[in-house]
Protein backbone atom coordinates (compact mmCIF):
# COMPACT_ATOMS: atom_id res chain seq x y z
CA UNK A 1 0.00 0.00 0.00
CA UNK A 2 1.68 3.10 -0.47
CA UNK A 3 1.25 6.34 1.41
CA UNK A 4 -0.35 9.31 0.24
CA UNK A 5 1.87 12.60 0.48
CA UNK A 6 1.29 14.95 3.54
CA UNK A 7 -1.59 17.59 3.24
CA UNK A 8 -0.10 21.11 2.90
CA UNK A 9 -2.33 22.72 4.64
CA UNK A 10 -2.26 20.63 8.01
CA UNK A 11 -4.23 18.44 9.27
CA UNK A 12 -7.62 20.36 9.88
CA UNK A 13 -7.31 21.33 6.66
CA UNK A 14 -6.21 25.34 6.67
CA UNK A 15 -3.74 26.43 4.30
CA UNK A 16 -0.41 26.74 6.48
CA UNK A 17 1.31 30.21 5.96
CA UNK A 18 3.96 31.00 4.10
CA UNK A 19 7.23 32.41 5.68
CA UNK A 20 7.80 35.50 3.47
CA UNK A 21 10.78 36.80 2.47
CA UNK A 22 12.08 39.75 3.73
CA UNK A 23 13.71 40.51 0.60
CA UNK A 24 10.49 40.37 -1.61
CA UNK A 25 8.80 43.36 0.70
CA UNK A 26 12.03 45.67 0.69
CA UNK A 27 11.32 49.05 -0.57
CA UNK A 28 13.98 50.40 -2.75
CA UNK A 29 15.96 52.31 -0.63
CA UNK A 30 16.01 49.34 1.33
CA UNK A 31 17.21 46.97 -1.05
CA UNK A 32 19.45 49.70 -1.69
CA UNK A 33 21.30 50.19 1.33
CA UNK A 34 21.47 46.02 1.72
CA UNK A 35 23.61 45.94 -1.71
CA UNK A 36 25.57 48.60 -0.67
CA UNK A 37 26.63 46.36 2.64
CA UNK A 38 26.55 43.35 0.47
CA UNK A 39 29.13 44.59 -1.87
CA UNK A 40 30.86 46.37 0.77
CA UNK A 41 31.47 42.99 2.61
CA UNK A 42 32.17 41.17 -0.68
CA UNK A 43 34.35 43.58 -2.77
CA UNK A 44 34.66 40.61 -5.50
CA UNK A 45 30.96 40.90 -6.20
CA UNK A 46 31.55 44.36 -7.36
CA UNK A 47 32.27 43.57 -10.81
CA UNK A 48 29.05 40.99 -11.04
CA UNK A 49 27.05 43.62 -9.83
CA UNK A 50 28.23 46.50 -12.09
CA UNK A 51 27.79 44.09 -15.29
CA UNK A 52 24.54 43.17 -13.86
CA UNK A 53 24.10 47.31 -13.97
CA UNK A 54 24.82 47.86 -17.71
CA UNK A 55 22.73 45.05 -18.21
CA UNK A 56 19.89 46.52 -16.66
CA UNK A 57 20.46 49.88 -18.10
CA UNK A 58 21.09 48.69 -21.68
CA UNK A 59 17.36 47.25 -21.70
CA UNK A 60 15.46 50.63 -22.78
CA UNK A 61 13.35 50.76 -26.03
CA UNK A 62 12.91 53.76 -27.83
CA UNK A 63 8.96 52.96 -28.28
CA UNK A 64 8.75 51.76 -24.88
CA UNK A 65 9.92 54.98 -23.50
CA UNK A 66 7.56 56.64 -26.12
CA UNK A 67 4.99 54.84 -24.94
CA UNK A 68 5.12 56.09 -21.47
CA UNK A 69 6.07 59.89 -21.92
CA UNK A 70 2.51 59.50 -24.26
CA UNK A 71 0.47 57.97 -21.41
CA UNK A 72 2.24 60.37 -19.30
CA UNK A 73 0.77 63.55 -20.90
CA UNK A 74 -2.44 62.19 -22.29
CA UNK A 75 -3.35 61.31 -18.38
CA UNK A 76 -2.51 65.21 -17.63
CA UNK A 77 -6.40 67.12 -17.62
CA UNK A 78 -7.55 69.89 -16.27
CA UNK A 79 -7.65 69.04 -12.19
CA UNK A 80 -3.48 69.12 -13.04
CA UNK A 81 -3.56 72.75 -13.45
CA UNK A 82 -2.63 74.56 -10.68
CA UNK A 83 -3.56 77.45 -12.27
CA UNK A 84 -5.33 80.96 -9.99
CA UNK A 85 -4.44 82.98 -7.15
CA UNK A 86 -1.78 81.76 -4.48
CA UNK A 87 0.02 82.97 -1.76
CA UNK A 88 2.94 83.87 -3.63
CA UNK A 89 0.75 85.69 -6.07
CA UNK A 90 -1.45 84.45 -9.26
CA UNK A 91 -0.36 81.60 -11.66
CA UNK A 92 -1.29 82.19 -15.06
CA UNK A 93 -2.90 79.12 -16.62
CA UNK A 94 -0.20 78.33 -19.43
CA UNK A 95 2.54 78.74 -16.71
CA UNK A 96 0.99 75.74 -14.80
CA UNK A 97 0.42 73.87 -17.80
CA UNK A 98 3.86 73.80 -18.27
CA UNK A 99 4.69 73.09 -14.90
CA UNK A 100 2.23 69.85 -15.11
CA UNK A 101 3.71 69.01 -18.62
CA UNK A 102 7.13 69.12 -16.68
CA UNK A 103 6.76 67.19 -13.93
CA UNK A 104 5.14 64.88 -15.87
CA UNK A 105 8.13 64.58 -18.65
CA UNK A 106 11.00 64.71 -16.07
CA UNK A 107 11.50 61.42 -14.79
CA UNK A 108 12.47 60.66 -18.71
CA UNK A 109 15.30 63.61 -18.99
CA UNK A 110 16.97 62.39 -15.81
CA UNK A 111 17.22 59.14 -16.96
CA UNK A 112 18.83 60.36 -20.19
CA UNK A 113 20.71 62.95 -18.21
CA UNK A 114 21.56 59.78 -16.72
CA UNK A 115 22.85 57.76 -19.16
CA UNK A 116 24.62 60.64 -20.93
CA UNK A 117 26.65 60.90 -17.87
CA UNK A 118 27.74 57.43 -17.66
CA UNK A 119 28.76 57.27 -21.21
CA UNK A 120 25.79 54.81 -22.52
CA UNK A 121 25.76 56.63 -26.03
CA UNK A 122 23.08 53.62 -27.16
CA UNK A 123 21.00 53.56 -24.60
CA UNK A 124 21.07 57.79 -23.98
CA UNK A 125 19.83 57.50 -27.72
CA UNK A 126 17.47 55.88 -27.26
CA UNK A 127 15.88 57.41 -24.32
CA UNK A 128 16.00 60.52 -26.36
CA UNK A 129 14.36 58.69 -29.31
CA UNK A 130 11.40 57.68 -26.85
CA UNK A 131 11.04 61.42 -25.38
CA UNK A 132 11.15 62.91 -28.84
CA UNK A 133 8.22 60.72 -30.09
CA UNK A 134 6.37 60.47 -26.70
CA UNK A 135 5.84 64.64 -27.07
CA UNK A 136 5.54 64.30 -30.66
CA UNK A 137 2.44 61.40 -30.23
CA UNK A 138 0.90 63.12 -27.64
CA UNK A 139 1.13 66.74 -29.36
CA UNK A 140 -0.81 64.70 -32.25
CA UNK A 141 -3.15 63.24 -30.07
CA UNK A 142 -3.78 67.25 -28.34
CA UNK A 143 -3.64 66.06 -24.45
CA UNK A 144 -5.91 68.28 -22.52
CA UNK A 145 -3.44 71.14 -21.44
CA UNK A 146 -1.68 71.61 -25.06
CA UNK A 147 -4.23 74.15 -25.48
CA UNK A 148 -2.36 76.33 -22.49
CA UNK A 149 1.31 75.22 -23.77
CA UNK A 150 0.88 75.10 -27.13
CA UNK A 151 4.63 75.20 -28.05
CA UNK A 152 5.20 72.57 -24.77
CA UNK A 153 6.15 69.33 -26.59
CA UNK A 154 8.04 70.41 -29.18
CA UNK A 155 10.40 72.69 -26.66
CA UNK A 156 10.52 69.89 -24.53
CA UNK A 157 11.74 67.62 -27.68
CA UNK A 158 13.85 69.81 -28.27
CA UNK A 159 15.81 70.54 -24.57
CA UNK A 160 16.44 66.09 -24.94
CA UNK A 161 17.79 66.40 -28.38
CA UNK A 162 20.31 69.35 -26.40
CA UNK A 163 20.82 66.76 -23.45
CA UNK A 164 21.56 63.83 -25.78
CA UNK A 165 23.92 66.33 -27.96
CA UNK A 166 26.52 67.69 -25.10
CA UNK A 167 28.86 64.37 -25.85
CA UNK A 168 27.58 64.49 -29.52
CA UNK A 169 27.80 67.91 -31.05
CA UNK A 170 27.63 67.29 -34.24
CA UNK A 171 25.11 64.46 -34.40
CA UNK A 172 21.39 64.85 -35.63
CA UNK A 173 19.08 62.20 -35.24
CA UNK A 174 18.50 60.05 -38.12
CA UNK A 175 16.47 61.23 -41.33
CA UNK A 176 14.71 58.24 -41.40
CA UNK A 177 14.07 57.92 -37.80
CA UNK A 178 12.68 62.07 -38.17
CA UNK A 179 10.72 61.20 -41.22
CA UNK A 180 8.94 57.90 -39.98
CA UNK A 181 8.12 58.33 -36.28
CA UNK A 182 8.13 62.47 -35.67
CA UNK A 183 7.57 63.92 -39.57
CA UNK A 184 5.99 66.84 -38.31
CA UNK A 185 9.51 68.07 -36.58
CA UNK A 186 11.76 68.40 -39.27
CA UNK A 187 13.46 70.91 -37.46
CA UNK A 188 15.01 68.13 -35.66
CA UNK A 189 17.20 67.51 -38.59
CA UNK A 190 18.59 70.47 -38.74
Amino acid sequence: MSRRPPDPRGRKGRARPTKRDSLDLLTGDEALAVLRQLLSSHPALLPHARRAADTLLAAVSFTDIANRVCDALLTLDLDDLDAGPHADGYVEPSEAAWSAIERAVSPFFQDLERRVTLRHEDEATEVCKGIVVGLYRAELGGFELFEYAEDGPSELASQAVAIWRRRRRTCKLPRAFVEQFAPGWDWLLR
